[in-house]
C-alpha cells in the first residue's frame, strides 16, 4: 500500500516555477506515494487535470478577496490561523497521511502546525523564492513574519529550499536547513545538433509577466540593442496574472518595438523555442533559484541574469549584471557575445533523477 502525501501548493497549479516543481514530484513518485494537494485558488488551473490523472484529490482553501484593501490585508495576516484549522480538519477527515509537504511561503506556519496537531509525522517546509529582509517592512508585517517563522521552526521536521539564499531569507540564518536544487526536465531540455545555427540576436524571456520578472527592463534593453542591431528580437513567454502585460504593450508602442517583440502563452513548447534562440534575459528583482536558466543552458543559450539571482544557477553560460547598471550595460554585454556559436553546458547536477532522490530521502 502506498503512503499518503499531502502537498500544499505555492498558490494554485498554474504553469509557473513552483507548481512545475511539484508536478515533477508527482510524476516521478506517483508509483511510490499517493498524492493529494491543497491549493489557494477556486478555479481550475493548468496542472489540475494532469494532477487528477495520478489519482489525487484537489482540496481548495481560496484566499479571501474583497473590494476593500484593508479587509484583504487583515485576511492575509490571519490566513495562517485559517490554514491551521483547515489543514487539521482535512487531515483528520481524510486520514492516513505520513507526509505533509508545504510550499506556501510564510503560510506554511498554519499548515505545519495543523499537521502536527493532527499527528502527521513528517512535516516539510519547502521555499521556492528569496524574500526581502524583514527590515524593509512595517511593524505589522515584521511581527507577522516573526510569529510565522517561529511556528515553522517549532512545527516542521525538515526545512528545505531551492538555494542557500532562499533558505536563509525564510527560515533565518541560523536554522538547520537543506538545499534541494530545483530540477529541469533533461528528457526535454538537451543539446540538439543544428541548434548552434539559431539567429544571433534571437532572445527569449520565460516567466509570468510580473513586476518581479521585470519584463519592462528587458524592453529597455531591446531598445538599446536595436540602435545598433535591427535584427534583435525578444520573445516573452508567460501568463499575465496581474495585468502587467498592459504596461508592457504601452511601452512597446512608446518605444516603437512592435516589430521586434512577440508574446507566447505559458503552454508554449519551450524547448522548441529555445532551439531557435541564442540568448535568454532574466532581469528578476528577486529569485529563489530560476530553473529556466538551467533549462536554457542545457540547450546552449547564453544567459544574462540580474545579480538578485543565485549564483548556483550558473553552469558556465550565465553572466550576472546589476539592474542598477542600466539597459545600456546589459545591451553591451549581449552584443559582445552576438554571433558566437551556441555550445552545450553540463546541467546534470540539476537532473530530475537527482531531485527525486533527494525528495525520497526527506519523505523517509
Amino acid at each position: 500500500m502506498k503512503e499518503k502525501v499531502l502537498i500544499v501548493s505555492t498558490g494554485g497549479m498554474d504553469k509557473s516555477g513552483g507548481p512545475s516543481v511539484l508536478m515533477e514530484i508527482v510524476r516521478g513518485l506517483s508509483r511510490e506515494y499517493e498524492f493529494d494537494i491543497v491549493t489557494s485558488t477556486e478555479k481550475e488551473e493548468y496542472f489540475d487535470a494532469e494532477f487528477k490523472l495520478y489519482g489525487g484529490q484537489i482540496f481548495r482553501c481560496p484566499k479571501v478577496r474583497t473590494r476593500f484593501g484593508l479587509l484583504n490585508r487583515v485576511a492575509e495576516l490571519l490566513r495562517p490561523f485559517r490554514l491551521y484549522f483547515f489543514t487539521k480538519s482535512l487531515i483528520r477527515s481524510q486520514g492516513g497521511y505520513k507526509v505533509i509537504h508545504c510550499n506556501n511561503d510564510f503560510d506554511m506556519a498554519g499548515c505545519t502546525a495543523g499537521a502536527k496537531t493532527a499527528g502527521v509525522p513528517v512535516r516539510i517546509c519547502h521555499t521556492h523564492k528569496t524574500w526581502a529582509p524583514d527590515s524593509q517592512f512595517g511593524v505589522l508585517t515584521r511581527v507577522y513574519r516573526k510569529l510565522c517563522r517561529r511556528t515553522i521552526l517549532r512545527c516542521a521536521t525538515a526545512l528545505v529550499g531551492c538555494s542557500p539564499v532562499a533558505n536563509a531569507s525564510l527560515y533565518g540564518e541560523n536554522a538547520k536547513t537543506r538545499v534541494i536544487w530545483n530540477a529541469y526536465d533533461n528528457s526535454r531540455f538537451f543539446w540538439r545538433c543544428g541548434d548552434e545555427n539559431a539567429a544571433p540576436l534571437s532572445i527569449a524571456q520565460v516567466g509570468n509577466l510580473t513586476e518581479n520578472k521585470n519584463q519592462l527592463f528587458s524592453l529597455d534593453v531591446l531598445k538599446k540593442l536595436l540602435d545598433s542591431r535591427p535584427d534583435a528580437t525578444v520573445t516573452f513567454v508567460g501568463g499575465d496574472p496581474a495585468g502587467y502585460k498592459a504596461l508592457m504593450q504601452k511601452k512597446i508602442t512608446v518605444l516603437g518595438l512592435e516589430n521586434a517583440v512577440s508574446f507566447l502563452p505559458p503552454d508554449t513548447d519551450i524547448p522548441a523555442l529555445f532551439s531557435k534562440c541564442s540568448m535568454l534575459l532574466f532581469p528578476s528583482r528577486a529569485e529563489g533559484f530560476g530553473i529556466v536558466l538551467i533549462e536554457a543552458q542545457a540547450m546552449g543559450l547564453r544567459c544574462y541574469a540580474s545579480n538578485a539571482v543565485p549564483r548556483e544557477t550558473n553552469v558556465g553560460g550565465v553572466q550576472y549584471l546589476a539592474l542598477s547598471d542600466g539597459p545600456d550595460l546589459w545591451a553591451e554585454a549581449v552584443l559582445s557575445a552576438a554571433g558566437q556559436p551556441k555550445v552545450p553546458y553540463d546541467c546534470s547536477k540539476f537532473s530530475v533523477e537527482s531531485f527525486l532522490n533527494a525528495i525520497r530521502e526527506i519523505y523517509g
